[in-house]
């Protein structure tokens, strides 16, 4: 989708100088300015219909422009201690709608211009002025696990019994009396070596905010067994039967 700005009034002559604007507004935004000091055009700046001579400054460097129309056509020649900067820009493809009665005129592709001007004259004279490329990400940024939390760097982590991938294996932690297997039960109490005060994880056995069953008391874990069947007794051995 093109972008389009309609100008003022007595902005341009012609196309040509209409898109010479376009030019002097690019250069200006670098920080150049005439040699009066004035980032506007200078009076009579567009008397000539097919030539266009200007020259600019930035602190001690001058920069010489000169633009000529053929055809259709503007030749920008851009001059720096004598390095010369040559491109030419098909006027049809910038300006539009150009009335010579109202002076007025649309732009389009307006980035597409600048970026060119930019990359293809200005930059190769004023390599400074080139905006710097963004710094590459680090090795270690990249090799670094984005799974991987730094909160819990160096606690140790025991490593189960039975094969993770035995498809036979599920649940094996959960009816391993010593509690060595990857189980589906969550209990931070119950491990083969208890996770005390001293060695819990840095902000205490559960994440903030965390919804748990309490621990206790005496350090046990939740008791799985509280609900009882309807109607029945510990004394009838159903303790383990229902949940």
């Amino acid at each position: 989708k093109q972008w389009y700005q309609r100008r003022v009034r007595g902005m341009a002559k012609t196309p040509f100088h209409a898109i010479y604007t376009l030019l002097h507004d690019a250069v200006v935004k670098k920080g150049f300015v005439t040699l009066s000091g004035e980032v506007s055009l200078p009076f009579k700046w567009d008397d000539n219909c097919d030539i266009v001579s200007m020259k600019y400054k930035k602190s001690e460097r001058e920069l010489d422009v000169k633009c000529l129309l053929m055809s259709e056509s503007m030749v920008v020649n851009l001059l720096h201690n004598n390095d010369l900067k040559t491109l030419d820009f098909s006027i049809p493809d910038y300006i539009e709608n150009f009335d010579e009665a109202e002076s007025t005129y649309d732009v389009k592709c307006l980035t597409t211009f600048e970026r060119k001007v930019y990359e293809e004259l200005v930059y190769p004279l004023f390599t400074d002025l080139k905006p710097a490329s963004p710094t590459a990400p680090s090795a270690e940024r990249e090799q670094r696990n984005p799974l991987h939390d730094d909160r819990f760097a160096g606690v140790r982590r025991d490593q189960p019994r039975v094969d993770p991938m035995d498809p036979f294996a599920v649940g094996a932690g959960d009816l391993d009396p010593f509690g060595a297997g990857p189980g589906m039960i969550m209990d931070p109490m119950r491990n083969r070596r208890p996770m005390r005060p001293g060695n819990w994880p840095p902000g205490g056995p559960v994440p903030p905010g965390a919804r748990f069953d309490p621990i206790g008391p005496g350090g046990r874990g939740p008791d799985n067994d509280e609900l009882l069947p309807p109607d029945r007794h510990r004394f009838f051995d159903h303790d383990d039967m229902f949940m």
